[in-house]
């Protein structure tokens, strides 16, 4: 449970959410800002947009405050964050003016004010005591980890071959009806066989009309004609 006494003000969270948002910092998570990738980027920013100050706070950085075993709902998200330039860790006790008559240089002094103006210009700048019951906590996830994991997971659906509206050929072509070896062998291809036996319709019916009218008295399964007596015939 780190305890620092630090020189610095106080960053309202709502103005962190806010400039996160209008620099775009989607590395950047509001609730945490000592989360290392967090802190990195904030420090990045605050380069890029006030060089002149930052060149004077060198050793700029940022402290949570946070009780562990404040489990309410608020707990997770504190008022506030620490923007500091100097920061002493307290181990077991510490002779406060010991640490705050070294002083802090005019040029430093006047950046850190100019920076307080900049970002929270209604905090104080001044000594604190912080404690911070858990640093290594876990942070939220920021907007570029979002971000990149619904891109992740595009990749691993269209890897596993599910995609949505692509040119999957296979997805849109109709499995063939598999034919039994079997009845291949005895009869041939069912769809073959089909086309043949429309072909041998069409072969009986012309053949059936071109037949001798003098055989079709023979139609009796193989058997012949009865004979039919004539006139004068005894039966």
């Amino acid at each position: 449970m780190p305890t620092y006494l630090l020189h610095g003000f106080r960053w309202p969270r709502p103005l962190i959410r806010i400039h996160i948002i209008l620099q775009n910092l989607d590395d950047a998570a509001a609730e945490w800002l000592v989360a290392p990738e967090t802190t990195r980027t904030m420090l990045q920013n605050f380069h890029d947009l006030y060089p002149d100050l930052i060149q004077h706070l060198p050793n700029l950085r940022f402290v949570e405050q946070y009780d562990a075993n404040d489990l309410t709902a608020s707990a997770a998200s504190q008022p506030y964050a620490y923007v500091a330039d100097k920061v002493e860790e307290v181990k077991l006790g510490v002779c406060v003016d010991d640490v705050t008559t070294k002083g802090i240089g005019n040029e430093q002094w006047s950046a850190m004010l100019e920076l307080r103006d900049r970002v929270a210009p209604e905090e104080k700048v001044g000594w604190y005591v912080v404690v911070c019951g858990d640093e290594e906590r876990w942070a939220p996830s920021t907007i570029g980890q979002l971000e990149a994991g619904v891109r992740q997971g595009s990749i691993q659906r269209s890897s596993d071959g599910h995609s949505y509206g692509g040119g999957d050929k296979d997805a849109q072509t109709p499995p063939e009806e598999k034919e039994e070896k079997g009845f291949r062998k005895l009869f041939g291809s069912t769809k073959l066989g089909k086309r043949k036996s429309r072909t041998n319709v069409t072969s009986m019916q012309s053949s059936t009309s071109t037949t001798d009218p003098r055989r079709s008295n023979q139609s009796f399964t193989g058997a012949e004609a009865p004979h039919v007596p004539g006139p004068g015939t005894a039966a």
